[in-house]
Protein backbone atom coordinates (compact mmCIF):
# COMPACT_ATOMS: atom_id res chain seq x y z
CA UNK A 1 0.00 0.00 0.00
CA UNK A 2 3.01 2.32 -0.21
CA UNK A 3 5.46 3.25 -2.94
CA UNK A 4 9.24 3.21 -2.69
CA UNK A 5 9.29 6.68 -1.17
CA UNK A 6 6.92 5.66 1.59
CA UNK A 7 3.84 7.55 0.43
CA UNK A 8 0.76 5.50 1.10
CA UNK A 9 -1.02 4.93 -2.19
CA UNK A 10 -4.34 3.49 -1.02
CA UNK A 11 -7.34 5.45 -2.26
CA UNK A 12 -10.53 4.31 -0.53
CA UNK A 13 -12.57 5.84 -3.36
CA UNK A 14 -10.98 3.53 -5.92
CA UNK A 15 -10.57 0.13 -4.26
CA UNK A 16 -10.78 -2.62 -6.87
CA UNK A 17 -12.60 -4.91 -4.44
CA UNK A 18 -13.90 -4.96 -0.88
CA UNK A 19 -11.03 -4.70 1.57
CA UNK A 20 -11.47 -7.44 4.20
CA UNK A 21 -9.90 -6.80 7.58
CA UNK A 22 -9.43 -9.52 10.20
CA UNK A 23 -9.76 -7.58 13.46
CA UNK A 24 -7.48 -9.49 15.81
CA UNK A 25 -7.70 -6.68 18.35
CA UNK A 26 -6.76 -8.21 21.68
CA UNK A 27 -7.99 -11.73 20.99
CA UNK A 28 -4.37 -12.79 21.48
CA UNK A 29 -4.92 -11.92 25.17
CA UNK A 30 -1.34 -10.73 25.52
CA UNK A 31 0.34 -13.77 23.94
CA UNK A 32 2.68 -12.84 21.11
CA UNK A 33 2.73 -16.37 19.72
CA UNK A 34 -1.08 -16.39 19.47
CA UNK A 35 -1.02 -13.00 17.75
CA UNK A 36 1.48 -14.28 15.21
CA UNK A 37 -0.55 -17.43 14.61
CA UNK A 38 -3.71 -15.37 14.06
CA UNK A 39 -1.94 -13.30 11.41
CA UNK A 40 -0.95 -16.46 9.55
CA UNK A 41 -4.44 -17.91 9.87
CA UNK A 42 -6.04 -14.69 8.63
CA UNK A 43 -3.77 -14.68 5.60
CA UNK A 44 -4.62 -18.31 4.86
CA UNK A 45 -8.32 -17.42 4.99
CA UNK A 46 -7.88 -14.72 2.35
CA UNK A 47 -8.10 -11.57 4.50
CA UNK A 48 -6.48 -8.47 3.03
CA UNK A 49 -5.37 -7.00 6.34
CA UNK A 50 -5.00 -7.68 10.05
CA UNK A 51 -5.67 -5.08 12.72
CA UNK A 52 -4.62 -4.87 16.35
CA UNK A 53 -5.00 -2.46 19.27
CA UNK A 54 -1.91 -0.71 20.61
CA UNK A 55 -2.07 0.75 24.10
CA UNK A 56 -0.62 1.00 27.58
CA UNK A 57 -3.15 0.21 30.30
CA UNK A 58 -2.23 3.29 32.34
CA UNK A 59 -3.11 5.50 29.34
CA UNK A 60 -6.30 3.62 28.59
CA UNK A 61 -8.31 2.48 31.62
CA UNK A 62 -8.85 4.30 34.91
CA UNK A 63 -8.16 2.87 38.34
CA UNK A 64 -11.88 3.22 39.05
CA UNK A 65 -12.23 -0.01 37.01
CA UNK A 66 -9.40 -2.03 38.49
CA UNK A 67 -10.48 -5.37 37.02
CA UNK A 68 -10.79 -3.88 33.55
CA UNK A 69 -7.45 -2.08 33.94
CA UNK A 70 -5.74 -5.29 35.01
CA UNK A 71 -7.18 -7.18 32.05
CA UNK A 72 -5.94 -4.43 29.72
CA UNK A 73 -2.51 -4.75 31.29
CA UNK A 74 -2.52 -8.52 30.68
CA UNK A 75 -3.64 -8.06 27.08
CA UNK A 76 -1.20 -5.31 26.07
CA UNK A 77 1.75 -6.22 23.88
CA UNK A 78 5.19 -4.53 23.94
CA UNK A 79 6.03 -2.19 21.09
CA UNK A 80 8.81 -4.50 19.98
CA UNK A 81 6.29 -7.32 19.59
CA UNK A 82 4.27 -5.17 17.21
CA UNK A 83 7.40 -4.69 15.09
CA UNK A 84 7.74 -8.46 14.88
CA UNK A 85 4.06 -8.90 14.06
CA UNK A 86 4.30 -6.30 11.30
CA UNK A 87 7.17 -8.29 9.77
CA UNK A 88 5.15 -11.50 9.97
CA UNK A 89 2.20 -9.80 8.26
CA UNK A 90 4.45 -8.59 5.48
CA UNK A 91 5.80 -12.11 5.01
CA UNK A 92 2.21 -13.39 4.82
CA UNK A 93 1.18 -10.77 2.27
CA UNK A 94 -1.40 -8.99 4.42
CA UNK A 95 -1.49 -5.35 5.48
CA UNK A 96 -0.72 -4.75 9.15
CA UNK A 97 -2.23 -1.85 11.05
CA UNK A 98 -3.52 -1.01 14.50
CA UNK A 99 -5.75 1.26 16.56
CA UNK A 100 -3.59 3.55 18.70
CA UNK A 101 -5.18 4.60 21.99
CA UNK A 102 -2.65 7.28 22.99
CA UNK A 103 -0.47 9.79 21.17
CA UNK A 104 2.62 7.78 22.14
CA UNK A 105 1.09 4.76 20.40
CA UNK A 106 0.47 6.88 17.31
CA UNK A 107 4.10 7.98 17.19
CA UNK A 108 5.34 4.43 17.56
CA UNK A 109 2.95 2.91 15.05
CA UNK A 110 3.85 5.55 12.49
CA UNK A 111 7.14 3.71 12.08
CA UNK A 112 5.54 0.39 11.09
CA UNK A 113 2.02 0.92 9.71
CA UNK A 114 0.70 2.32 6.45
CA UNK A 115 -2.65 3.44 7.86
CA UNK A 116 -4.43 4.06 11.16
CA UNK A 117 -7.79 3.12 12.67
CA UNK A 118 -9.77 5.27 15.10
CA UNK A 119 -12.02 3.22 17.37
CA UNK A 120 -15.66 4.03 17.99
CA UNK A 121 -14.82 4.79 21.60
CA UNK A 122 -12.43 7.50 20.47
CA UNK A 123 -14.73 9.15 17.93
CA UNK A 124 -14.96 12.18 20.23
CA UNK A 125 -11.27 12.10 21.27
CA UNK A 126 -10.51 14.87 18.81
CA UNK A 127 -6.99 15.63 20.01
CA UNK A 128 -6.02 12.01 19.34
CA UNK A 129 -7.69 12.13 15.91
CA UNK A 130 -5.82 15.33 15.03
CA UNK A 131 -2.53 13.77 16.10
CA UNK A 132 -3.15 10.74 13.93
CA UNK A 133 -3.98 13.04 11.01
CA UNK A 134 -0.59 14.76 11.33
CA UNK A 135 1.01 11.53 10.10
CA UNK A 136 -0.56 11.93 6.66
CA UNK A 137 -1.55 8.29 6.37
CA UNK A 138 -4.98 6.85 5.47
CA UNK A 139 -7.42 6.85 8.35
CA UNK A 140 -10.35 4.55 9.06
CA UNK A 141 -12.81 6.06 11.52
CA UNK A 142 -15.35 3.79 13.18
CA UNK A 143 -18.65 5.52 13.97
CA UNK A 144 -20.21 3.33 16.66
CA UNK A 145 -22.06 5.35 19.31
CA UNK A 146 -21.67 8.44 17.14
CA UNK A 147 -24.28 11.08 16.44
CA UNK A 148 -24.28 13.03 13.20
CA UNK A 149 -22.66 15.97 14.95
CA UNK A 150 -19.96 13.80 16.56
CA UNK A 151 -19.11 12.16 13.25
CA UNK A 152 -18.95 15.54 11.53
CA UNK A 153 -16.66 16.88 14.27
CA UNK A 154 -14.30 13.91 13.88
CA UNK A 155 -14.11 14.46 10.12
CA UNK A 156 -13.45 18.16 10.62
CA UNK A 157 -10.69 17.32 13.12
CA UNK A 158 -8.94 15.36 10.40
CA UNK A 159 -9.46 18.04 7.76
CA UNK A 160 -8.25 20.79 10.09
CA UNK A 161 -4.85 19.11 10.05
CA UNK A 162 -4.97 17.44 6.63
CA UNK A 163 -7.31 19.49 4.41
CA UNK A 164 -7.16 17.27 1.31
CA UNK A 165 -7.39 13.91 3.09
CA UNK A 166 -10.90 13.28 1.79
CA UNK A 167 -10.13 14.53 -1.72
CA UNK A 168 -7.22 12.10 -1.91
CA UNK A 169 -9.34 9.17 -0.75
CA UNK A 170 -7.40 8.80 2.49
CA UNK A 171 -10.40 8.91 4.81
CA UNK A 172 -13.09 6.25 5.20
CA UNK A 173 -15.89 5.86 7.72
CA UNK A 174 -17.03 2.53 9.09
CA UNK A 175 -20.65 1.98 10.02
CA UNK A 176 -20.49 0.24 13.37
CA UNK A 177 -22.86 -0.64 16.20
CA UNK A 178 -21.07 -0.72 19.54
CA UNK A 179 -22.88 -3.71 20.98
CA UNK A 180 -21.07 -7.00 21.62
CA UNK A 181 -22.68 -8.93 20.04
CA UNK A 182 -24.98 -6.73 17.96
CA UNK A 183 -28.52 -8.13 17.56
CA UNK A 184 -29.56 -8.50 13.93
CA UNK A 185 -32.41 -6.04 14.42
CA UNK A 186 -29.90 -3.38 15.52
CA UNK A 187 -27.32 -3.88 12.75
CA UNK A 188 -28.95 -1.07 10.74
CA UNK A 189 -26.95 -1.63 7.57
CA UNK A 190 -28.93 1.08 5.79
CA UNK A 191 -26.69 3.49 7.70
CA UNK A 192 -23.94 2.63 5.22
CA UNK A 193 -25.80 4.55 2.54
CA UNK A 194 -26.75 7.29 5.02
CA UNK A 195 -23.12 7.86 6.01
CA UNK A 196 -22.02 7.96 2.37
CA UNK A 197 -24.76 10.41 1.36
CA UNK A 198 -24.42 12.59 4.46
CA UNK A 199 -20.66 12.97 4.59
CA UNK A 200 -19.60 12.27 1.01
CA UNK A 201 -16.94 9.77 2.02
CA UNK A 202 -16.32 6.09 1.23
CA UNK A 203 -17.97 3.90 3.86
CA UNK A 204 -17.23 0.44 5.17
CA UNK A 205 -18.61 -1.76 7.90
CA UNK A 206 -17.21 -2.99 11.21
CA UNK A 207 -19.22 -6.03 12.24
CA UNK A 208 -20.12 -7.19 15.74
CA UNK A 209 -23.00 -9.51 14.86
CA UNK A 210 -22.84 -13.26 15.15
CA UNK A 211 -22.03 -15.04 11.89
CA UNK A 212 -21.14 -13.55 8.51
CA UNK A 213 -24.50 -12.65 6.94
CA UNK A 214 -24.25 -8.98 7.94
CA UNK A 215 -20.88 -8.68 6.19
CA UNK A 216 -22.32 -10.10 2.99
CA UNK A 217 -25.26 -7.70 3.14
CA UNK A 218 -22.96 -4.78 3.94
CA UNK A 219 -21.16 -5.32 0.66
CA UNK A 220 -24.51 -5.23 -1.12
CA UNK A 221 -25.13 -1.91 0.68
CA UNK A 222 -21.91 -0.50 -0.76
CA UNK A 223 -19.33 -1.14 1.98
CA UNK A 224 -15.82 -0.74 0.57
CA UNK A 225 -14.20 -2.15 3.72
CA UNK A 226 -15.46 -5.01 5.88
CA UNK A 227 -13.92 -5.58 9.28
CA UNK A 228 -14.69 -8.65 11.39
CA UNK A 229 -13.21 -9.70 14.72
CA UNK A 230 -11.04 -12.78 14.31
CA UNK A 231 -10.07 -15.53 16.71
CA UNK A 232 -8.63 -19.02 16.68
CA UNK A 233 -11.60 -20.43 18.67
CA UNK A 234 -14.96 -18.98 19.71
CA UNK A 235 -16.10 -21.63 22.14
CA UNK A 236 -15.12 -21.96 25.82
CA UNK A 237 -13.49 -18.55 26.04
CA UNK A 238 -13.82 -16.12 28.93
CA UNK A 239 -13.05 -12.89 27.02
CA UNK A 240 -16.30 -11.74 25.35
CA UNK A 241 -14.74 -10.68 22.03
CA UNK A 242 -14.12 -14.30 21.05
CA UNK A 243 -17.82 -15.17 20.92
CA UNK A 244 -18.64 -12.51 18.33
CA UNK A 245 -15.50 -13.14 16.31
CA UNK A 246 -15.01 -15.21 13.20
CA UNK A 247 -12.92 -18.32 13.63
CA UNK A 248 -10.85 -19.54 10.64
CA UNK A 249 -13.78 -21.46 9.16
CA UNK A 250 -16.02 -18.40 9.51
CA UNK A 251 -13.40 -16.10 8.01
CA UNK A 252 -12.97 -18.34 4.98
CA UNK A 253 -16.75 -18.29 4.59
CA UNK A 254 -16.82 -14.51 5.01
CA UNK A 255 -14.18 -14.00 2.34
CA UNK A 256 -16.05 -16.38 0.07
CA UNK A 257 -19.45 -14.73 0.43
CA UNK A 258 -18.00 -11.24 0.04
CA UNK A 259 -16.18 -12.19 -3.14
CA UNK A 260 -19.33 -13.91 -4.41
CA UNK A 261 -21.38 -10.81 -3.58
CA UNK A 262 -18.92 -8.70 -5.58
CA UNK A 263 -19.44 -10.96 -8.58
CA UNK A 264 -23.21 -10.55 -8.33
CA UNK A 265 -22.98 -6.80 -7.80
CA UNK A 266 -20.67 -6.15 -10.75
CA UNK A 267 -19.90 -2.54 -11.62
CA UNK A 268 -21.74 0.74 -12.10
CA UNK A 269 -21.17 0.96 -15.85
CA UNK A 270 -24.38 0.35 -17.78
CA UNK A 271 -23.50 -1.90 -20.69
CA UNK A 272 -24.61 -5.17 -22.22
CA UNK A 273 -22.90 -8.15 -20.70
CA UNK A 274 -21.27 -10.82 -22.81
CA UNK A 275 -24.20 -13.13 -22.09
CA UNK A 276 -26.74 -10.44 -22.96
CA UNK A 277 -25.03 -9.74 -26.25
CA UNK A 278 -25.73 -13.31 -27.30
CA UNK A 279 -29.44 -12.79 -26.57
CA UNK A 280 -29.82 -9.42 -28.25
CA UNK A 281 -31.14 -10.52 -31.66
CA UNK A 282 -33.22 -13.32 -30.17
CA UNK A 283 -35.12 -11.03 -27.80
CA UNK A 284 -35.54 -7.83 -29.82
CA UNK A 285 -38.20 -7.54 -32.54
CA UNK A 286 -38.43 -6.81 -36.27
CA UNK A 287 -41.15 -5.40 -38.48
CA UNK A 288 -43.08 -8.43 -39.73
CA UNK A 289 -46.07 -9.32 -41.89
CA UNK A 290 -49.39 -9.76 -40.08
CA UNK A 291 -50.99 -10.95 -43.33
CA UNK A 292 -49.73 -12.12 -46.70
CA UNK A 293 -48.29 -9.02 -48.37
CA UNK A 294 -48.01 -9.03 -52.18
CA UNK A 295 -45.00 -7.62 -53.99
CA UNK A 296 -45.20 -4.23 -55.74
CA UNK A 297 -48.17 -2.91 -53.72
CA UNK A 298 -47.86 -0.01 -51.24
CA UNK A 299 -47.86 -1.59 -47.78
CA UNK A 300 -50.65 -0.63 -45.36
CA UNK A 301 -49.96 -0.14 -41.66
CA UNK A 302 -52.53 -2.75 -40.63
CA UNK A 303 -50.64 -5.39 -42.64
CA UNK A 304 -47.67 -5.10 -40.27
CA UNK A 305 -46.79 -6.33 -36.80
CA UNK A 306 -43.66 -6.76 -34.66
CA UNK A 307 -42.04 -10.18 -34.36
CA UNK A 308 -38.99 -11.78 -32.85
CA UNK A 309 -36.12 -12.22 -33.68
CA UNK A 310 -34.42 -8.96 -34.67
CA UNK A 311 -33.18 -10.27 -38.03
CA UNK A 312 -35.20 -7.78 -40.05
CA UNK A 313 -35.94 -4.09 -39.89
CA UNK A 314 -36.19 -2.83 -36.28
CA UNK A 315 -39.54 -1.47 -35.01
CA UNK A 316 -38.37 2.13 -35.28
CA UNK A 317 -38.06 1.63 -39.07
CA UNK A 318 -41.81 1.00 -39.50
CA UNK A 319 -42.28 4.26 -41.42
CA UNK A 320 -39.73 3.06 -43.95
CA UNK A 321 -42.11 0.20 -44.82
CA UNK A 322 -45.59 1.78 -44.67
CA UNK A 323 -46.66 3.05 -48.07
CA UNK A 324 -43.71 1.46 -49.86
CA UNK A 325 -43.93 -1.51 -52.27
CA UNK A 326 -41.95 -4.63 -51.47
CA UNK A 327 -39.65 -6.36 -53.94
CA UNK A 328 -41.02 -9.78 -52.99
CA UNK A 329 -44.25 -11.18 -51.60
CA UNK A 330 -43.91 -11.59 -47.81
CA UNK A 331 -46.10 -14.28 -46.24
CA UNK A 332 -47.79 -13.73 -42.88
CA UNK A 333 -45.38 -14.33 -40.00
CA UNK A 334 -42.25 -13.56 -42.04
CA UNK A 335 -39.90 -10.68 -41.26
CA UNK A 336 -39.37 -7.71 -43.54
CA UNK A 337 -35.72 -7.04 -44.23
CA UNK A 338 -33.98 -4.04 -45.71
CA UNK A 339 -33.41 -5.91 -48.98
CA UNK A 340 -37.20 -6.39 -49.31
CA UNK A 341 -37.74 -2.65 -49.81
CA UNK A 342 -37.85 -1.39 -53.38
CA UNK A 343 -35.30 1.28 -54.02
CA UNK A 344 -36.92 4.59 -54.79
Amino acid sequence: MADNEGEVKVDFRKLERTWIVAEIGVNHEGHASVAADLIRKAAECGADAVKFQTFRAEHYVSTVQLERRERARRFQLPYETFRELADIAQECGVTFFSTPLHVDDVDFLDEIVSLFKVSSGDLTHLSLIRHIATKGKPMIISTGLGTRGEIQAAIEAVLDVWPDAADKGKLVLLHCVAAYPTPAEEANLSNIAWLRETFGLPVGYSDHTLGTKACELAVACGAVVVEKHFTYRKENQTFHDHALSADPQDMRELVGVVRQAEIYLGGRDRKRTTSEQKMLLHMRRSVGAAVDIPAGVPVLRQWLTYLRPAWGLPPEKLDAVVGKPLRRPVPAGDLIRVEDLERQ
